[in-house]
């Protein structure tokens, strides 16, 4: 029987990351407040995938796609759940409470999964996955 051994940087980068989106403030510019964190953990060029297949290389790009998520959608509560830790990175549960600010969707709750994949200390790729969007969302999982 064979037991797992954690890579101490890996949970180090987890509990940093997770530490950092339980203090979140969703009323402060998203772009500022994560900056703190891209420049600590994050590879320059990282990449960062939707669930819908959208694909984002580096923080020119991630910091237009935060700035449109905030501009497009209040966000009333975000529970953040984990660490959970693997041999090649970790994943982060975000449980939202949201809204359309143009009223497109009505308030509901998404869950989606986070992974984030570490190479050499930092982390190189974002993944968020998430349930369609009328399987689960605003209705009972």
């Amino acid at each position: 029987m064979s037991t797992m051994t954690q890579d101490p940087t890996i949970v180090s980068i987890a509990n940093d990351v997770v530490s950092h989106c339980k203090s979140g403030d969703e009323s402060v510019d998203y772009v500022e407040y994560d900056s703190k964190i891209w420049d600590k953990h994050f590879k320059e060029g990282w990449t960062s995938i939707e669930g819908d297949g959208r694909v984002y290389h580096g923080r020119d790009e991630v910091s237009a796609k935060y700035r449109e998520w905030q501009k497009g959608v209040t966000v009333h509560d975000c529970q953040v759940e984990g660490p959970f830790v693997g041999q090649n990175g970790f994943s982060v549960i975000f449980d939202l409470d949201m809204e359309a600010k143009d009223g497109s969707f009505p308030r509901m709750r998404m869950k989606e999964v986070a992974q984030y994949t570490v190479e050499n200390g930092k982390i190189v790729k974002e993944e968020f996955c998430y349930m369609p969007m009328g399987d689960c969302c605003g209705g009972e999982c």
